[in-house]
């Protein structure tokens, strides 16, 4: 299916089947560009975990995050709705042998039957890049808040909203005459991704007596730079790494990120 057909999709679900069949997420993470996202993030999660953790991974995809996790923590539970997606990560956990993950091809909308107080830390990692409607936001979000420890950690990533639009007037100098953009408004499209300001995603979050520990800019400028980052060498890009790491929690350079992270507690 073509992405213009994939836009006029309404269902979420659907629409997110469709695109994760045309759309290669693990690859996106692979180059130097890309990595800076998935290492700040790697980062923040190891601060939370032990060999005793058990984690829940809502929006898996092909297991970026689950696989390497599974041998620093007890258990991981993975959902991941897209079938694309969900056939490899199914796959990586049969060939690795990974006995203490189970992956289900389940959406965010499907927690009800997960013990209650039962995870140290749940990755809402893809739920809020795809789900349109409040309603199914909010269930995510109490979910993920019931079937957490009393101490656990819950971590949530966004699409910024405001810096979309400098990434793609990078590919496309005449984006904001583009019908993906309201000019009207000064709103994205919310297709094929939704996409948040700083303060909705605060808003959302603490609306449901979630306590915000800490925000993060996880890609940085690393998207709007990314062809710059991926000819670094590895001295220059280790040290980009380092001065990234140093920043992406300053108040400042949150605006500059594609991704948000926020790290709660109840």
């Amino acid at each position: 299916m073509h992405i213009k057909d994939i836009l006029q999709i309404d269902d979420d679900l659907k629409r997110n089947e469709e695109l994760y069949n045309l759309f290669d997420e693990e690859k996106r993470l692979e180059s130097k560009a890309g990595q800076v996202e998935k290492l700040t993030t790697l980062r923040e999660i190891s601060k939370l975990i032990n060999k005793d953790s058990k984690i829940l991974d809502v929006g898996a995809g092909t297991g970026v995050y689950s696989i390497p996790l599974a041998d620093e923590v007890a258990e991981v539970i993975a959902f991941e709705p897209a079938s694309n997606n969900y056939k490899q990560l199914a796959s990586k956990v049969s060939d690795k042998n990974l006995k203490n993950i189970t992956a289900e091809n389940k959406s965010s909308l499907e927690m009800n039957n997960l013990e209650t107080n039962y995870f140290d830390l749940v990755l809402l990692f893809g739920p809020m890049y795809h789900l349109s409607e409040e309603k199914d936001r909010v269930e995510t979000l109490k979910q993920a808040k019931r079937v957490l420890k009393d101490d656990g950690h819950i971590l949530i990533s966004y699409i910024n909203h405001d810096m979309i639009p400098m990434t793609e007037t990078k590919f496309d100098c005449n984006f904001f005459e583009s019908n993906t953009y309201i000019s009207d408004r000064q709103r994205l499209i919310n297709r094929p991704f939704v996409f948040f300001t700083l303060s909705e995603c605060i808003e959302m979050i603490e609306k449901e007596n979630l306590n915000i520990i800490k925000k993060i800019g996880t890609s940085g400028f690393s998207e709007i730079l990314g062809d710059q980052i991926n000819k670094m060498s590895d001295l220059s890009y280790q040290n980009y790494l380092n001065w990234h790491l140093a920043h992406c929690d300053k108040e400042e350079f949150l605006g500059a990120s594609n991704h948000y992270l926020f790290v709660c507690k109840k």
